[in-house]
């Protein structure tokens, strides 16, 4: 218990580190921020760029309220909570003109900072950082768009929901466990560095090794190279949370910081 409490603190530690990071590169990036995909619909602290064509005086970059509206020299305060942007401008045009301000008028508005509607993907992943959720996105899917776990990273993912209903921890190898599990705004995702099996004593190649779902203690002898001419398969020790374990064969599922021992052949 005491090592997978260890382990616990360890992951909460690494996931609050990177949101520390992110946070700071975000503060320092200002409007280098990606702009949002088309479908993203706009909502409070978003900053949005509105460029009405021929008319500079009018043209501003401004962020949305918490009340979800905006404030346009001649309209007051538009309401843009919902809107894509191309729907915003559509909406800024007809304002213009229904008003009797400007005739015909072109407007664009580009997003310049996306911060209301965005899922942050941190850990052991080749992309990290905030992605907006343009459409649906299940676990799974976040994570590709992410690139996926690195070589160093678990076969799992811990998530944070925004709605402070708790981390939980879910298996990318089974889809029906949690992978196809629907994102909201605010969900953080981290995927942790890959847990380890042991593998020492008279074996070719001792040392540490990703553990994998489903996988045997035969499985991971394998990968130390088998064991040695003095090793005996017959004689193996596992130490499992600090305690050693009885009646384990090489057919039996590995846990993750399993420790596996190969002992001396008895002559």
């Amino acid at each position: 218990m005491r090592n997978i409490s260890l382990n616990h603190r360890l992951v909460s530690a690494a996931l609050a580190a990177s949101i520390l990071a992110l946070s700071a590169t975000a503060q320092t990036s200002g409007a280098g921020a990606p702009a949002a995909p088309e479908g993203y619909r706009l909502g409070p602290d978003d900053e949005v760029k509105v460029l009405i064509y021929g008319q500079p005086d009018l043209s501003v970059t401004t962020r949305v309220k918490a009340d979800g509206t905006i404030r346009l020299a001649m309209l007051g305060a538009v309401d843009v909570r919902g809107k894509t942007t191309a729907e915003l401008a559509d909406a800024i045009a007809v304002g213009y003109a229904k008003g009797g301000y400007l005739e015909r008028p072109s407007v664009n508005v580009e997003m310049s900072q996306f911060v209301s509607r965005f899922v942050t993907v941190l850990g052991n992943v080749p992309q990290a950082g905030n992605y907006p959720l343009d459409r649906p996105y299940s676990v799974a899917a976040m994570l590709a768009k992410a690139g996926g776990a690195t070589a160093t990273g678990a076969n799992a993912v811990v998530l944070t929901p925004a709605d402070g209903s708790g981390a939980v921890r879910i298996s990318l190898a089974d889809m029906n466990a949690g992978a196809s599990r629907r994102l909201a705004p605010g969900d953080i995702l981290f995927v942790p560095p890959a847990e380890k099996i042991y593998v020492y004593g008279q074996v070719q190649e001792p040392g540490a090794f990703n553990f994998v779902p489903g996988q045997t203690f035969r499985q991971a002898l394998a990968l130390a190279g088998g064991p040695t001419l003095a090793g005996s398969t017959k004689r193996i020790k596992v130490r499992r949370a600090g305690k050693e374990v009885d009646g384990i064969n090489l057919d039996d599922a590995v846990q993750p910081e399993d420790v596996l021992v190969i002992r001396e052949k008895l002559f």
